[in-house]
């Protein structure tokens, strides 16, 4: 192996994944268990691990990196558990119940059926700056960008002063219509500042929802904005704190945060709102990666973590991003790559439900500490873990490398205690109606997600990834009639490979009022091509100023500009890709139009495309991003279909439908590309475990990636 240039740390729930890329393209990984009391020691803890592999010293290794990401849900764990700070916030006149009133549809956000059946039992979320700490501004900036009333600067001034008293440790500005004309916004800032300072707070944050989320309807911007401030200034914090603790270890870069949009950017530049969903994001950039390599147009990725599986499409090359997604209950101007996700994991706990007496499988978790009950970390519920252990599908002895001994009676024990005995039923038979629940709720998830978009099952690959991805994807797929299921030698830390695999990027989207007739003339569309381009072009030096300031040279930078359009009177509208980078003629208008036209059949049909109504253009964005160094999967040639004897490891006592089994065992390592194993049969190696039940057959293609199908096929 080469000297490592690329490192991705991917932080989840229950356990830390390092990847780590040589100047050859060439890779390593490591896993470690998480610490949330302090994220920076699981971090270094995983990359030592990798480290290790290969006789290599951690602070050697830190000092020959080039690149250094991490991604992380410590903001969103900050904001789920109401630990950031106290902003106040500055609000234009009239509306200073904005956060407390939120929007319906933000009432309904992330609530199951039974939740919405029965709305009374539920009370809405106190918002994260309350009301006693909310000013009213006079002063107004219209639909049209126009000053309609003047901004009142002595009510600015006396609200800076009051908050100060408050105890608040930042401002949030957010008035009306301000992505139209910040100048309303800018002055109050400046004067908050002023204000500040004659106070004895010079350094006071002060956060301009022009400068966070410059977008359309003011919720959504006002909640990007205040969590900017809630959450910003203590993760900032921490990323400083282990970006000084990396640089006392040897390494001489910055360190880069994959955002939710997908790309990386520096920690010390990037917001921190943009970061708040960037675990989750590396797998479906990574499943992107591997379309690329395979050439598939649609794919959805499946990550099984420790307490949450995630699912994300990739159509006809592009990844869906939500524009305006749900964060903490929370709508948030912010894009975000589009991942649904559900409490199903290897940590998430069984119980007997109280009311109906029912075998109940999450969504609660037993998280890194105190972790399943097989860890004998203190953990006393029944987890998924402790059903596959007592299963047979877990090696206890060879869990991560032997690191961690798992206890099967204890598991065992668990089962019969908390499900088997209240139940009626053996510890066995608990155990597979666990599994099977777990399964059946993550096919659901799967199903969902495509159907509901109108797309067609048959037309996708499905990656399987995560720590339990490999173990549970015969169950979650079973019955789905899909191109194909793929798994992976690097399966348990594949959201750090997509992490690693992805540019720099940064995204940029300004807001405007833009209807276009269905009968516009030539000279209209100039005209409204004309404001497009506009923004674009400061859009674009707005990137271009930014990434310079982080170290890039202007001409190693490219750029997409996009627009979101729907038709007159619809409600949501498609991201599309221009396919030229200035509107300078009716003809380049109509090429942009085309584009949308075009995607709009993809997603929806022929039949369903209306520009009778003419297209609303609400949001202009652009991406600026620049290339690095990626893994790469090498091709090997093909063995024959048998492996060879030096591939297995034994048996172990296995159980299928209730069924005992001496099932075959396999070392993942030496099972050679070309090889094919039939179920039921067990693959394994420190990080993952590829279980293949008895109607099923895996094989190994060139890039040693594993394709799960039916034996009788």
């Amino acid at each position: 192996m080469g000297e490592p240039r690329l490192c991705y740390v991917d932080v989840g729930g229950t356990f830390t994944d390092a990847f780590i890329v040589d100047d050859d393209g060439e890779w390593m990984l490591g896993k470690a268990p998480s610490t949330p009391h302090d994220a920076s020691q699981g971090f270094l803890a995983a990359i030592e691990v990798a480290c290790k592999q290969k006789e290599r010293a951690l602070d050697k290794t830190l000092a020959s990196l080039h690149v250094l990401g991490y991604g992380a849900t410590m903001a969103l764990n900050a904001l789920l558990t109401r630990s950031g700070g106290r902003p106040g916030l500055l609000v234009t006149k009239g509306f200073e119940h904005m956060l407390t009133m939120g929007r319906g549809k933000q009432s309904w956000t992330d609530m199951d059926r039974p939740d919405r059946l029965h709305p009374m039992t539920h009370r809405q979320l106190a918002p994260i700056i309350p009301f006693e700490l909310t000013r009213g501004i006079t002063g107004r900036i219209d639909s049209l960008g126009q000053e309609f009333i003047p901004l009142n600067e002595r009510e600015v001034r006396q609200a800076t002063r009051e908050l100060l008293a408050a105890g608040v440790d930042s401002l949030v500005i957010v008035f009306l219509w301000s992505f139209l004309n910040p100048a309303h916004e800018r002055s109050a800032a400046r004067i908050a500042h002023e204000e500040a300072a004659a106070c004895g707070w010079p350094d006071l944050p002060v956060y301009a929802s022009v400068d966070v989320s410059p977008v359309i309807r003011e919720l959504p911007r006002a909640n990007a904005t205040a969590i900017e401030a809630y959450v910003g200034p203590l993760v900032r914090r921490a990323f400083s704190q282990l970006e000084d603790e990396l640089h006392g270890r040897g390494f001489k870069g910055q360190l880069q945060i994959m955002q939710s949009a997908g790309g990386l950017a520096p920690a010390r530049h990037v917001k921190i709102v943009e970061s708040i969903q960037s675990g989750p994001v590396g797998g479906l950039v990574g499943g992107r990666f591997i379309g690329e390599l395979y050439q598939f147009d649609n794919i959805i990725t499946t990550d099984v973590g420790g307490t949450s599986f995630d699912v994300g499409l990739v159509t006809g090359g592009s990844v869906g991003v939500n524009r305006e997604p749900t964060v903490a209950r929370m709508l948030v101007g912010v894009p975000m790559v589009e991942v649904i996700s559900i409490g199903a994991g290897g940590g998430t706990i069984a119980r007997i439900d109280p009311l109906s007496g029912r075998l109940q499988v999450g969504p609660q978790s037993a998280g890194a500490v105190p972790g399943p009950v097989c860890y004998g970390r203190g953990g006393c519920e029944p987890t998924v873990t402790d059903a596959d252990l007592v299963l047979g599908y877990i090696n206890p002895d060879y869990f991560l490398g032997g690191r961690i001994a798992l206890d099967r009676e204890r598991a065992l024990a668990a089962l019969r205690e908390k499900i088997a005995d209240p139940l009626g039923i053996s510890p066995l038979e608990a155990a597979e109606g666990i599994r099977e629940i777990i399964d059946t709720r993550m096919r659901e998830a799967i199903r969902g997600l495509v159907l509901a978009r109108g797309f067609d099952l048959s037309e996708y690959h499905l990656l399987a990834f995560g720590g339990g991805g490999a173990a549970h994807c015969a169950g979650y797929t079973e019955g789905l009639p899909l191109r194909g299921v793929l798994a992976f030698s690097f399966s348990s830390a594949f959201s750090a490979f997509g992490a690693a695999a992805a540019d720099y990027e940064h995204h940029y989207t300004r807001s405007l009022n833009m209807i276009v007739p269905p009968d516009v003339d030539a000279a209209g569309k100039k005209e409204l091509g004309a404001r497009i381009t506009a923004i674009w072009q400061e859009l674009k030096q707005e990137g271009v100023a930014q990434m310079v300031r982080e170290g890039f040279r202007e001409a190693e930078l490219h750029f997409r500009f996009q627009a979101m359009i729907r038709y007159g009177r619809q409600l949501n509208d498609l991201i599309v890709t221009s396919p030229v980078e200035a509107i300078r003629s009716a003809e380049d208008f109509d090429a942009l139009i085309a584009a949308f036209e075009t995607l709009y059949e993809e997603i929806y049909s022929r039949a369903a495309r209306y520009p009778q109504a003419g297209y609303d253009i609400f949001e202009v964005g652009m991406v600026a991003w620049a290339p690095k160094l990626r893994p790469t999967l090498k091709a090997y040639p093909l063995a024959r279909a048998k492996p060879q004897e030096a591939a297995r490891k034994g048996y172990r006592r296995c159980y299928f439908r209730q069924n005992a089994c001496e099932t075959p065992l396999f070392e993942l390592a030496r099972v050679l590309p070309g090889n094919e194993i039939t179920g039921p049969a067990i693959i394994e190696d420190p990080t993952t475990t590829v279980v293949i039940p008895p109607d099923r057959r895996a094989r190994m293609d060139q890039y040693r990636t594993l394709w799960l199908e039916n034996s009788n096929a």
